[in-house]
């Protein structure tokens, strides 16, 4: 029983760096029309959503945008009327990206600093999942230098490479109790890295009609030398020793389609359309470095499916100076309802946002958004962990970005 607790306890560490943990913040001017706008944006987040496209940006840009993304789920056990909420937290994925060139030239480079993968949940210590989790956090850190061509006046193409920095932090009580009836505690900490890249090609039609294809690819993220960290009474404490522990995270790739057209003299509708490659995650093994008969190697069964989301958005010149924008989209969940986890309750889930740009100078634009995510009620029966009830969770992410152009 107890190596059974503990191999659930070790597998779970970045569970949700291939699920709900998926962030669409790279862009304020994207996430104001719920990430849509691959195709109608051609500025320095083009390094992100398509390279191909940054080389027909008619400025050097450097801009810097952060979120603030609140994670609110509740949990209700099945025959129970007692509801559990996690605490509240703020994530803040942020975003850095830069563009440089001879203007009016065949070709632009670049930099993108992104967070694609991060969050944070609390459920405390009483909820009762408290053997499945009590806090996560985590955040992978893209570093993407890119480079871009124009090869005619309609069609550029591009990529990137990209050098992965991921982090991760959880606790969870343990089954084991002191004299006084407090649960022992586990703690994990630890950095991986991974590398991947970015290609993307976008082409203009007549009037203004564009298309943008791009694609991202999987990073396997190899974490080595975490630390595993036990509280358990001393008459346990040689069968839990403090240890190191190795794995490899795959965080999906990622195939992006679209297209964007006026639908009248001041408004553009943009559209993208996604599919996401979380099959690559089959399950998660974990080495330690040290073993003891309740303390082996473990290998979790995730068996993810591939996934879709489907995102528009409207975008209005209001005046001169503003841009005002709209936008909604569906994700459908890579995660099958037998291996639902506390870290992200996942499911499908819907979005709706709004968001604007303000010229400020001709040197400066300031843009901000928010976008709410509703993740679909789902009563589920985890297969490893037992643990059975109805999760709720939503997701707010207001944002706001400033550019600088020369």
């Amino acid at each position: 029983m107890r190596k059974l607790l503990f191999a659930l306890l070790l597998a779970s560490p970045t569970l949700t760096f291939a699920q709900g943990s998926q962030v669409n913040t790279q862009g304020i001017r994207a996430l104001g029309m719920s990430g849509a706008g691959s195709a109608l944006f051609v500025d320095e987040t083009s390094i992100f959503y398509n390279p191909g496209a940054l080389s027909k940006a008619e400025n050097n840009s450097i801009s810097f945008g952060a979120s603030a993304v609140m994670f609110r789920s509740a949990f209700k056990e099945v025959n129970s009327d007692v509801q559990y909420n996690t605490k509240f937290q703020i994530s803040p994925p942020f975003s850095l990206f830069a563009s440089f060139g001879p203007k009016n030239s065949w070709w632009k480079a670049g930099i993108g600093v992104y967070t694609p993968y991060g969050g944070a949940v609390d459920w405390g210590t009483d909820w009762p999942g408290r053997f499945e989790l009590n806090h996560l956090a985590l955040r992978a850190i893209y570093i993407q230098p890119t480079i871009s061509f124009k090869l005619t006046e309609n069609f550029g193409i591009g990529g990137g490479f990209v050098y992965n920095v991921g982090t991760v932090d959880l606790s969870r009580s343990l089954p084991v109790f002191d004299q006084n009836g407090n649960a022992g505690r586990a703690e994990l900490t630890g950095v991986g890295t991974g590398m991947g890249y970015n290609v993307g090609v976008h082409y203009n039609l007549e009037d203004d009609f564009a298309v943008s294809l791009s694609y991202r690819s999987h990073v396997r993220t190899k974490l080595e030398d975490g630390d595993a960290k036990f509280t358990v009474p001393a008459a346990l404490a040689t069968s839990f020793p403090d240890t190191k522990f190795s794995a490899e995270l795959p965080l999906p790739s990622s195939f992006n389609l679209g297209i964007t057209f006026p639908v009248g003299e001041k408004m553009d509708l943009a559209a993208d359309a996604t599919l996401i490659g979380y099959s690559i995650y089959k399950k998660l093994v974990f080495d330690y470095e040290d073993n003891t008969p309740v303390l082996s190697d473990t290998e979790q069964t995730k068996k993810y499916e591939n996934a879709f989301s489907g995102k528009v958005g409207l975008n209005y010149n209001a005046s001169e100076n503003l841009d005002l924008r709209i936008g909604a989209g569906y994700v459908y969940t890579p995660v099958r309802a037998q291996y639902v986890y506390a870290e992200t309750p996942d499911n499908n889930r819907v979005m709706g946002s709004v968001g604007f740009t303000y010229n400020l100078s001709d040197k400066f634009d300031l843009s901000g958004a928010y976008t709410f995510q509703r993740i679909i009620e789902r009563t589920v029966t985890n297969v490893e962990t037992a643990l059975s009830g109805t999760f709720k969770t939503n997701i707010h992410a207001p944002g706001i970005s400033l550019t600088y152009k020369w």
